[in-house]
């Protein structure tokens, strides 16, 4: 209770200087602006759980346990800057965790044993630096380090696009978030339809594993990203109903020829990665909602957990059997009390979230379908925003998963979150 005493100490002197920061009514790439822009979101949590972190503890999942944990997950500069009016600059800086370097963790997959792991890419990451040069607006080109338009999280991604203290579950545990890729991409909208085509560096198989499948298959651990294996990325979007933004992405790439150790698969053997999402984001002021559907499908996923296994302990890959498939599910759901009658900047959002998600949905054979990893989660909450972007969240979640005789895992969360453009010139 002290240290959720002093997080309301923080969380209510803060709000006065946070209130100040933008008031962007949507998310940061959509406003408009002359030649050169200065903005950025972040996030400030606390949070108790009544289980214990090590979720082997015990032949039931985790033990009972009362612990709580401060953070700031993420504080992210963004900054554009326009050469010319049709060739733009853009770049994110995302700090996580207040630090940088290295990290000393419990590795629980890994027996239990203290792993000392260079976070490069997890602590101080260019999320994104581009040049877009636009033709018309039906027509632009984007080239440098890029979001990868998978799930609606990836997409939308921002504090306050979502109504948890964290961003969705479903979709974060089974896909890297927030996904970026170093390539190229034509993207561009005619009437209410919007596109995205993109070529990207591809993932390294060594890195999919069991709880997570391929989200830490980025290539963040070494100073270059192998190519070899590119992947492509398409994702449509329709306006055509009011507030309502219905999308659809589809990603694809071989996987094995961007290993450490290409010797270790035949040709023939490409570990080809195949990911289907469909989504929805409602937002009319009264009525806030988003869905989404994710389900991945992994080629050779048998002979990728082989070598995964055999690799070397100082890879600090994880080394655990990856899925044929894997899938989520998720919708949340809220409703503004203030958003009724007259208009008003702020907003009383209480809210329900539900999520449904298997990162081990299919497996091949001589594979073990591990039941802690067919998770369920219910939360509820309530978010209080000053302005349309920085307010404070709460919400109570309830974790349960395949095999009933696992334990649940309950978890209470406060978060402060803002985003918005410090300056626009």
């Amino acid at each position: 209770m002290k240290q959720l005493s002093i997080f309301l100490i923080i969380m209510i002197a803060s709000l006065g200087s946070f209130a100040q920061i933008g008031n962007a009514p949507d998310a940061l790439t959509y406003l408009q602006y002359d030649k050169i822009r200065v903005g950025g979101y972040g996030e400030m949590l606390y949070q108790h759980m009544d289980f214990h972190a090590n979720q082997n503890s015990s032949a039931n999942g985790a033990v009972a346990d009362n612990r709580s944990v401060i953070s700031v997950p993420r504080a992210v500069f963004s900054f554009e800057y326009k050469f010319t009016p049709t060739l733009e600059f853009g770049a994110e800086l995302e700090i996580e965790h207040l630090g940088t370097g290295t990290a000393l963790e419990m590795e629980y997959e890994e027996g239990g044993e203290y792993e000392a792991e260079v976070e490069k890419g997890g602590e101080v990451a260019l999320e994104q630096i581009h040049l877009t040069k636009t033709f018309a607006p039906w027509l632009r080109v984007r080239a440098g380090h890029l979001i990868v338009p998978i799930g609606v999280t990836n997409q939308r991604h921002l504090p306050h696009q979502f109504l948890g203290t964290v961003r969705p579950e479903a979709e974060t545990t089974i896909l890297p978030s927030t996904w970026h890729e170093s390539g190229i991409a034509i993207l561009g909208a005619y009437r209410k339809w919007s596109y995205q085509i993109q070529c990207i560096s591809g993932l390294n198989p060594n890195g999919f594993e069991r709880k997570g499948w391929i989200k830490n298959g980025k290539q963040t651990k070494m100073e270059t990203t192998i190519m070899t294996n590119p992947a492509f990325v398409g994702r449509v979007e329709s306006r055509h109903f009011d507030h309502l933004i219905l999308g659809a992405s589809i990603y694809r790439g071989n996987t094995t020829k961007n290993t450490l150790k290409p010797e270790f698969f035949n040709d023939d053997e490409k570990g080809a990665l195949t990911i289907y999402s469909g989504d929805f984001s409602f937002n009319n002021n009264k009525i806030i909602a988003r869905g989404n559907f994710i389900y991945g499908d992994l080629e050779n996923a048998a002979k990728i957990t082989s070598v995964n296994t055999n690799i070397s302990a100082k890879s600090q890959f994880k080394r655990t059997p990856v899925a044929r498939s894997a899938m989520s599910f998720g919708v949340e759901a809220g409703v503004n009390l203030l958003g009724w009658g007259k208009e008003r900047t702020t907003k009383l959002i209480p809210f329900a979230r539900y999520e449904k998600y298997d990162s081990m949905f299919k497996t091949d054979p001589g594979i073990t379908k591990d039941q802690r990893c067919n998770r369920e989660k219910w939360s509820v909450g309530l978010n209080y925003f000053l302005t349309p972007t920085v307010g404070v969240k709460m919400d109570y979640s309830q974790r349960s998963f395949g095999d009933s005789n696992i334990r649940k895992e309950n978890t209470f969360g406060i978060a402060i979150v803002y985003s918005g453009w410090f300056v626009s010139k």
